[in-house]
């Protein structure tokens, strides 16, 4: 039998084909929702509803996962939700009209929820200090992968075949991740003896610890202009600026490749810089991207795609850092702490997203100010919290 934690490269692929469950289902399919809008007659704004309410559901879906992997353990919870994400993604690529793909997308979401919340639990169980540190930027670089391929993938499935196809690719890949988990050891030591009803009122642990809920709510923030992004970036792309969807999956692609880059160079600067200054200086270049792009991505979309991506390298950089930070405030209930890392981050995300595809008379401009103004905020938040905190990782 397969022992996964023995190999400590082959765990944190494993952890890290998990975590990619979200991007892949978001990614994917974002070139074909043109597409799938034509071939029903209906306007992009209420096919656009699948990308949005997968991000609402799957955002509250969140907030049980966690604490029922603190009760029941983290295996039967993932392969439940696994289980889920496969079946409805096979339903999405038989819908028959846009209400019916929404409504399996919704399903979809929730299952995906799993998946998300109890990567940074496992990682909070069996790592600690700077191993863990290590441990999230090496996860968080194996997952930039997924939103640098899925997108390609995307695009290539329907230069030979329906949109459909890409929904039954979704299932097929995490159908794999699905077989794995079985092979996972249980990583909690002690579950919760708390009934099944009352296992949400665990999270009144958390929001009593001022650290933790101003350091999370703070950081948490500064991905929002990321998941901003990827429902912008078609329309950028594609609508704005009439790209083919293979050059889009092509920029998408190697706008994730700089988010990798920078998770993988996270723990490499640490070791010349402090891991506050690191975070300090990721924010700054995050401040930097949005201001580019409102200065000139009006001008052509590659100044939009250089911005971007030094956006999304700074986020990268960040992530691992201020992730292991806000755990180490947390001793209990990491189910549950990791959750709610996660629904607030996406649940920011999904009205993120709501708003940017909205109809601006200058889209670009809105963008951008949102990138900018959102890091400035979080820099002014930081530069507070890391006088205060003292966390012990």
């Amino acid at each position: 039998m397969i022992n996964l934690e023995k190999n400590k490269a082959l765990f944190i692929t494993f952890l890290a084909l998990l975590a990619s469950t979200p991007p892949l289902s978001t990614d994917m399919y974002l070139s074909a929702i043109p597409q799938i809008a034509d071939s029903w007659g209906v306007g992009k704004d209420l096919i656009n509803l699948t990308l949005v309410l997968w991000f609402a559901s799957f955002s509250v879906s969140i907030l049980f996962a966690g604490p029922l992997s603190d009760k029941y353990g983290r295996k039967p919870v993932l392969i439940i939700g696994l289980a889920i994400f496969v079946i409805s993604s096979f339903m999405c690529a038989f819908s028959q009209n846009a209400y019916q793909l929404i409504g399996f997308r919704i399903i979809q979401g929730a299952g995906a929820a799993a998946p998300s919340a109890i990567v940074m639990a496992v990682i909070r169980d069996r790592f600690a200090g700077r191993e863990r540190q290590q441990a999230m930027a090496y996860v968080m670089t194996i997952v930039a992968v997924a939103p640098m391929l899925a997108p390609m993938i995307g695009a290539m499935l329907l230069e030979f075949a329906s949109w459909r196809f890409i929904f039954a690719a979704q299932g097929a890949l995490v159908f794999v991740t699905f077989m794995i988990t079985f092979f996972f050891q249980e990583s909690i030591t002690e579950k919760l003896t708390t009934k099944l009803l009352k296992l949400l009122t665990r999270y009144t642990l958390h929001f009593k610890n001022r650290e933790f809920m101003f350091a999370s709510i703070s950081m948490g923030l500064l991905p929002l202009p990321f998941y901003g992004f990827i429902a912008f970036s078609p329309i950028y792309y594609i609508s704005i600026h009439g790209l083919s969807a293979r050059a889009f999956g092509l920029l998408f692609g190697l706008n994730a490749l700089c988010s990798m880059a920078g998770a993988y160079s996270s723990p490499r600067i640490v070791k010349k810089l402090s891991d506050k200054r690191t975070i300090t200086f990721s924010i700054i270049g995050c401040m930097i991207g949005g201001i580019g792009v409102i200065l000139f991505a009006g001008l052509h979309y590659l100044f939009f795609f250089i911005f971007m991506a030094l956006f999304s390298y700074s986020v990268g950089v960040s992530r691992p850092l201020s992730g292991s930070l806000i755990l180490g405030l947390v001793k209990t209930d990491v189910g549950s702490a990791s959750s709610f890392l996660v629904f607030y981050q996406f649940i920011s995300g999904a009205v993120a997203m709501s708003f940017v595809t909205l109809h601006w008379a200058d889209p670009v401009l809105f963008y951008g100010s949102l990138t900018a103004l959102t890091s400035a905020v979080v820099l002014i938040l930081w530069l507070w919290i890391e006088k205060t905190l003292n966390p012990e990782n």
